[in-house]
């Protein structure tokens, strides 16, 4: 018997880090079907998302509320997220927008 490669599936956490002036509320990124969320976050806080289960697809839908206001931001991944790599994408909220970077983390052995 020999040994075998077992492809994993990637792990990746999904941040928001609300950078705005406000604390915003209803926070929640959709990847196609399925969706992240985080609730409220406040003003100068991060909330993470530790391992999330599902595909993370080439646009995402960032939603969040603003004193009671649904704001809605669509973004690309395509040039951000490596498709299959593990590490963490994060969304960043300002006043008037929101963007998001990935970054590769250490894996555990």
């Amino acid at each position: 018997m020999g040994c075998q490669s077992i492809a994993s599936k990637p792990e990746v956490n999904v941040s928001v880090e609300n950078k705005s002036s406000r604390d915003i509320e209803n926070v929640r990124a959709r990847f196609g079907e399925y969706a992240c969320s985080w609730g409220n976050v406040g003003r100068t806080f991060k909330a993470i998302y530790g391992l999330y289960p599902h595909p993370i697809t080439a646009e995402t839908e960032l939603h969040w509320e603003v004193d009671g206001q649904s704001k809605i931001q669509k973004l690309d991944l395509r040039e951000v997220y490596p498709p299959g790599k593990s590490g963490r994408l994060s969304f960043t909220v300002y006043d008037d927008s929101a963007e998001v970077s990935f970054r590769d983390l250490p894996q555990a052995k």
